[in-house]
């Protein structure tokens, strides 16, 4: 069953607290700060799972010059050890300069399209490029599929772009959430999500409003953080603030 949510600002943090005391509590927070990264994998508690999209980038090539015209491979989707992602709806036409617009490309520093060379720290460093499509969609998998109830990852150059994210969690529930546009325009921000439940599956649909425009995502971690202390203080607050109204309705 789908679960409502009410919204609150936090500082530059969206927390997402439930209604109801069964559904899960969710956090998310979108940052620019170079230790976000570092700081979401030090939360982490047991075993996690990175797809850093280098291995995908085994079949290169070029069709000519310009950014779109070169790769380091190409598919309508790729199967990660994070889940699947897959082109759903293109965002240009072929003919008008995008000859493979129905495919995700594995880009790198050479091949990689402005404002998406940031996520690369070397030559060698492949991300995954949405080669400007208006919808892709993020099947969300792991082998810690139901064990895991965080992830974390690098997205660029996504001022366009924004996301709906579909999560199943262990107790039979799910949740789906609307994330605002990322504002990163040919910079580089690190998005993590937080619940204080086991997830079993989802789906994070990518939303571009731009079809001449697209965004990069880099280095998609999925692990298990303790209960978030934001998310389970939120929740005491809210029992707290239904107590308060039942005592002042009676």
């Amino acid at each position: 069953m789908k679960s409502i949510f009410k919204t609150f600002a936090l500082g530059g943090m969206l927390a997402f607290a439930s209604a109801s005391s069964q559904a899960a509590l969710i956090s998310i927070s979108f940052s620019a700060d170079p230790n976000a990264e570092a700081n979401f994998l030090a939360s982490l508690v047991g075993p996690s799972v990175t797809e850093t999209f280098d291995s995908l980038g085994t079949a290169p090539g070029s069709i000519g010059a310009g950014h779109q015209n070169n790769w380091e491979n190409r598919s309508s989707s790729f199967n990660t050890a994070v889940g699947t992602f897959t082109m759903v709806t293109e965002g240009q036409d072929a003919a008008a300069g995008n000859p493979y617009n129905k495919d995700l490309m594995i880009e790198s520093r050479a091949t990689g399209e402005f404002g998406r060379q940031a996520l690369a720290s070397s030559d060698t460093d492949l991300w995954l490029d949405s080669n400007d499509a208006k919808l892709v969609t993020w099947t969300i998998g792991a082998p810690l599929t139901g064990s895991f109830n965080a992830f974390g990852f690098y997205i660029s150059d996504a001022t366009d772009q924004g996301a709906t994210l579909t999560l199943n969690f262990s107790n039979g529930t799910s949740a789906q959430v609307v994330l605002p546009a990322f504002n990163t325009n040919g910079n580089v921000g690190y998005v993590t999500v937080k619940t204080d439940m086991g997830i079993v599956g989802g789906v994070l649909d990518f939303i571009n409003s731009n079809g001449t425009d697209g965004w990069g995502i880099d280095d998609v971690t999925v692990g298990r953080v303790p209960e978030p202390s934001t998310l389970l203080l939120m929740g005491l607050g809210l029992l707290g603030l239904g107590a308060a109204r039942r005592r002042n309705a009676a």
